[in-house]
C-alpha cells in the first residue's frame, strides 16, 4: 500500500522534485494534499498529473478561483494547516523561512512524520520541541543534502567513535570574491550559485554561508550532538556531503551526485532506500575525474557563519532564532536592492546581539510574539 503524502511548497525546488520521484514510484507513494505560493501555472500542471489529491492550499485567498482541482482549496495559514486533516502517512515540509515551523510542530504534535527541508523550522522550535523529539527518526526526516548524509552516515557509526562530523559547503556565488569585494555584492551576483538550482533566499543564504549556521543548528538538534563536534569544510566540487572523524584519526564521507532527488528519497522511503539509479540512472556517482578538495571556511569574510559558531557554543537559542528571523528581513530587502551583502551582515548581527542570552519562549504563542519582535527589530 502506498503512503499518503502531502507537500508543503510543492511548486519550489524541493517540492517538484519530490513529486518527479512520487511519479516515478507510484506503487510507493501518492499525494494527497499540497500547497503553493503564487505559481498557479505550475500548481495547475501538477495537480492534473494526480487523481489522488484530495485538497490544495494557496498562500493568497484571491488566487483560489485560478486553481483547478477536483478537490478542495483551501488558504492562508490556516488553509495550510487543515491539510494535515488529510491524516497523511508523511509531510514534505518544503516552505521557504520561518512559513513551516507552526505546521512542523503541529504535524509532530498530531503523530504525522516530517520530511524537513525547512532548517528555519527546527532553529525556530528545536527548544520547543526538545532534542528527544527532533533526534526522533519516527518524528523529523531531514532532507537538506547535509543532514541526509549525516543521517546514514551518524546510524552506520558508534558515537563514542566520533570527535568530529563535518558538513560540506560549496562557498556559493560569492566564493571567488574578496572579503571586501563581497561586502559590495548585490542580489543579481549573489544569484548566480555555481552548483545548485535553489529558490531565491536559500541561493542568498548559500552565498552568506548564513545556511551553514542554520545546518549547524539544525545538525545540533537532529542528531544531539555536541557543539564542538561540529564544524564546516568548505567543498567547491560538491561531491562529499557530510564526513565524521573518528578518534583513531580515520574518516567516513557520503558522496552523492549534487542533485537533490537523493536526499528527498532518502527522507520520503526512511528507514528503507529507494533505487533511485533504476528510474533515474544520472543519479549513480562515479568517482572517475571527482575533484576532492577542502578547505576551512574565512570566517573574515564569511562573519555570519562566525556568529553561528559563537551562538551554537553558547547554546544560546534565541540568539539562533534572532539570527534566524533577521536574515529574512535583511534578505528581503536585499533582493529589493535596497542593501548590499553588507547590509545583511550589520542586520543579522545587531539582531543576534540584541537579542542573544534572552530567556528562551516555553509555548508556541511566546515564540510566535517573539518572532514579531524580532521582525520589528530587524526591519528598523
Amino acid at each position: 500500500m502506498s503512503d499518503k503524502i502531502v507537500i508543503f511548497g510543492i511548486t519550489g525546488s524541493i517540492g517538484t522534485n519530490t513529486e518527479r520521484l512520487v511519479r516515478a514510484f507510484p506503487e510507493k507513494f501518492e499525494i494527497v494534499g499540497c500547497s503553493a505560493g503564487k505559481n498557479i501555472a505550475l500548481l495547475n500542471e501538477i495537480v492534473s498529473r494526480h487523481k489522488s489529491l484530495k485538497a490544495v492550499a494557496v498562500t493568497d485567498a484571491e488566487d483560489k478561483n485560478s486553481v483547478v482541482s477536483g478537490g478542495k482549496i483551501y488558504s492562508g495559514e490556516e488553509g495550510m494547516m487543515r491539510l494535515l486533516d488529510l491524516d497523511p502517512d508523511k509531510i514534505v515540509m518544503a516552505l521557504p523561512g520561518k512559513s513551516g515551523w507552526k505546521i512542523t510542530v503541529e504535524a509532530i504534535k498530531r503523530g504525522i512524520p516530517v520530511c524537513l527541508a525547512n532548517k528555519e523550522s527546527l532553529v525556530i522550535s528545536g527548544y520547543y520541541l526538545g532534542s528527544s523529539v527532533t533526534a526522533d527518526r519516527s518524528k523529523i526526516i531531514p532532507i537538506d543534502s547535509e543532514h541526509a548524509a549525516l543521517m546514514q552516515l551518524l546510524e552506520h557509526s558508534r558515537r563514542s567513535d566520533i570527535t568530529k562530523v563535518y558538513i560540506t559547503a560549496s562557498g556559493g556565488a560569492l566564493r571567488d570574491l574578496s572579503a571586501a569585494e563581497m561586502e559590495e555584492a548585490d542580489a543579481a551576483a549573489a544569484l548566480k550559485h555555481p552548483v545548485w538550482s535553489m529558490g531565491q533566499k536559500v541561493t542568498v543564504d548559500s552565498a552568506t554561508m548564513l545556511n551553514k549556521g542554520l545546518e549547524l543548528f539544525e545538525a545540533f538538534w537532529l542528531f544531539d550532538l555536541e557543539p564542538e563536534q561540529l564544524d564546516v569544510l568548505v567543498h567547491p566540487g560538491v561531491n562529499v556531503h557530510a564526513a565524521l572523524l573518528f578518534k583513531d584519526g580515520s574518516s567516513l564521507s557520503q558522496n552523492a551526485v549534487g542533485n537533490m532527488l537523493v536526499p528527498i528519497a532518502a527522507a520520503l522511503s526512511y528507514p528503507e532506500m529507494l533505487p533511485v539509479t533504476e528510474k533515474f540512472p544520472e543519479m549513480n556517482f562515479s568517482y572517475l575525474d571527482k575533484t576532492m578538495t577542502f578547505h576551512k571556511p574565512d570566517l573574515v569574510k564569511y562573519p555570519l557563519l562566525k556568529t553561528a559558531f559563537e551562538l551554537l557554543k553558547n547554546r544560546d537559542y534565541s540568539g539562533m532564532t534572532a539570527y534566524a528571523i533577521s536574515d529574512e528581513t535583511a534578505v528581503s530587502k536585499f533582493l529589493k536592492g535596497e542593501i548590499k551583502v553588507r547590509g545583511i551582515h550589520s542586520i543579522v548581527q545587531a539582531a543576534t546581539e540584541r537579542f542573544c542570552g534572552r530567556k528562551t519562549p516555553q509555548s508556541v504563542e511566546e515564540i510566535s510574539d517573539f518572532i514579531k519582535e524580532i521582525e520589528g527589530f530587524a526591519a528598523k
